[in-house]
């Protein structure tokens, strides 16, 4: 079907909670993680470049992500490593993997996942002379700038800043560790926190000077069926640093900017919370852990659902009708009135069969409310 509006129209219709002509669909997965899958995609739609891919699905959104520093991708230990986490890392002699905040990283076996391995801030005293990577780095913004003229007068540009807080924490920390200090060493967790709280103040400023349309902030704050941390936790040392960074953010903005959080598995405890700070997209709405259809309506009035797409269930082992027919039942439940974009709940594997991929964004496309 031939699409009524475009991409930019779309897009501010449905985040405005008014009916667009279709629901709009994203490729956030694509944008830093699973390249493999994607070139399995690739592969299976016969098209080599990452932009006819993108044009192809139809999707609305465009991605402006923070680069690595020249420095750190020159330096001779370094070598590029293209999946699962696409990027430069420095290789020690044992292969593990080092990023550009020190944190090491063991490859299982197959590649497929990494875990972590070493935490630059696993001793007390190592916060005193940490330093965070340098968002002045050279490297740091040239991709982004250039996403963001390219594609900006055409799509809607979603800013990558994931594991805003919480997450990159406990990267650096040890996630036993943190816990353990937000229980017992408020003090500590703090001081981390804070510093966190004013890279990130930073690092929006200078996606909304570069013209994001939407900050993506984002902590996995869920396990299947409840909280990693307590929401009293959550209130206490999270809740007050995002709205300072939203409210922050919201005043340096030169124009209308939406705010987007990410967290995997559950998390209704803090949801009028988070509309509460000017939280107004929720990401992924995992369909095994939160019924989108309730939270729609619930909150649908205030908050945009992005996602819900099953990668559990529905796009790994789903046949191609199933696929289709959960992308249609979202669209009458949930994407009424806007507020809806399909996307899938998190990367999916590679597989995945890509016709599932294929079915999901062809779907969402054609069906018209």
């Amino acid at each position: 079907m031939i699409d009524e509006l475009g991409h930019r129209e779309r897009v501010f219709k449905s985040l405005n909670h008014q009916k667009p002509d279709r629901t709009p669909v994203d490729d956030s997965w694509t944008a830093q993680i699973r390249s493999d899958t994607w070139e399995k995609l690739k592969n299976h739609l016969r098209l080599q470049d990452d932009e006819d891919v993108r044009r192809r699905l139809r999707f609305d959104f465009r991605y402006a992500c923070e680069g690595q520093a020249l420095d750190f991708i020159k330096d001779h230990r370094s070598a590029f490593v293209p999946a699962p986490f696409p990027g430069y890392y420095r290789k020690t002699p044992d292969g593990l993997l080092e990023d550009e905040w020190g944190v090491m990283w063991k490859p299982n076996i197959d590649g497929l996942f990494w875990r972590y391995a070493i935490h630059p801030l696993a001793k007390d005293e190592a916060l005193d002379s940490y330093e965070f990577p340098s968002l002045g780095a050279a490297g740091r913004w040239e991709e982004a700038e250039s996403s963001v003229k390219r594609f900006k007068d055409e799509y809607v540009i979603n800013a990558f800043m994931h594991k805003t807080l919480f997450e990159t924490a406990w990267g650096l920390r040890g996630f036993s560790a943190f816990l353990t200090d937000l229980l017992t060493r408020p003090s500590y967790a703090n001081r981390l926190l804070d510093r966190l709280l004013e890279y990130r103040m930073e690092e929006g400023e200078r996606f909304l000077e570069i013209g994001a349309d939407i900050i993506q902030l984002g902590d996995d704050l869920g396990t299947q069926e409840r909280m990693m941390i307590s929401p009293d936790i959550w209130r206490r040392y999270f809740k007050p640093r995002m709205k300072t960074l939203i409210d922050h953010l919201k005043k340096h903005a030169q124009s209308e900017v939406h705010f987007f959080y990410h967290t995997d598995g559950f998390a209704e405890p803090v949801i009028p919370e988070l509309i509460e700070i000017g939280i107004d997209i929720l990401n992924p709405v995992q369909p095994e852990s939160m019924q989108p259809e309730k939270i729609k309506k619930a909150f649908g009035d205030k908050l945009i659902l992005w996602g819900t797409i099953s990668v559990q269930k529905t796009l790994p082992f789903g046949s191609v009708q199933e696929v289709g027919n959960e992308v249609t039942h979202r669209i009458r439940t949930c994407g009424y009135d806007g507020g809806l974009v399909i996307a899938p709940t998190h990367s999916p594997l590679p597989d995945c069969p890509p016709e599932n991929i294929v079915t999901m964004y062809d779907t969402a496309v054609s069906t018209r409310l």
